[in-house]
């Protein structure tokens, strides 16, 4: 079983597991409308800075970084259509060097820089925050969510979008890791995942642990 949020009011939060850049967010996805929605986010609660994976309307999706009025983007080259699982990898090597992937493969690069972002501590599933206000809330399912303090490679993304769990993947830089199955668990960081508004049980994708 996967969550399914209403696109409007329901969100995961948790105490972010990583504090700074090199960072990793991947999960599984279904979205049922064309619209814009932050998959997963880290940031810094009361301000803009922040790493968000969205979806957006063209079906791509997209990993961008905040740092005051500086949020370089990268979409990926390919799309998927609403009503479909697909999985959505992003990469911040560096505040100069993000990535995207889109079912393990179709990669973008961006080499923007951006300011140091803070000290990160605050991160969602389904919704981004800023300024303490949370927003742009994705409408539809996500299920193995994973986060890894470092920069994952190609080969292990596209691993992740063939089916294998977070855990298998890089298990010493993985620092959460919530497969998303009817209980609110996260198996490798320990961390209180707090369901915001009542995000409910659905389908969960085919995976292979």
């Amino acid at each position: 079983m996967a969550y399914t949020a209403n696109g409007t009011t329901q969100y995961l939060s948790f105490a972010a597991p990583v504090t700074a850049v090199p960072v990793t967010i991947a999960a599984w996805f279904y979205p049922t409308s064309a619209i814009v929605g932050s998959i997963g986010y880290i940031g810094v609660e009361s301000s803009q800075n922040r790493i968000v994976l969205s979806y957006r309307p063209t079906g791509a999706v997209q990993i961008y970084t905040q740092s005051g009025n500086a949020f370089p983007s990268i979409d990926s080259t390919a799309t998927t259509p609403i009503n479909t699982w697909a999985h959505a990898c992003g990469v911040v090597a560096s505040n100069s060097s993000r990535s995207i992937y889109l079912n393990g493969g179709n990669p973008s690069t961006s080499t923007a820089a951006i300011n140091s972002q803070g000290a990160l501590n605050s991160a969602n599933i389904f919704a981004r925050t800023a300024v303490s206000s949370v927003g742009t809330f994705f409408q539809g399912a996500i299920a193995e969510f994973g986060i890894w303090n470092a920069a994952l490679t190609a080969d292990e993304i596209a691993s992740l979008a063939k089916g294998m769990t977070c855990d298998k993947i890089r298990p010493q830089n993985l620092v959460f890791y919530s497969p998303l199955v009817r209980d609110l668990i996260d198996q490798k960081g320990g961390r209180v995942i707090t369901n915001n508004n009542a995000a409910t049980i659905a389908n969960h994708p085919r995976i292979y642990p």
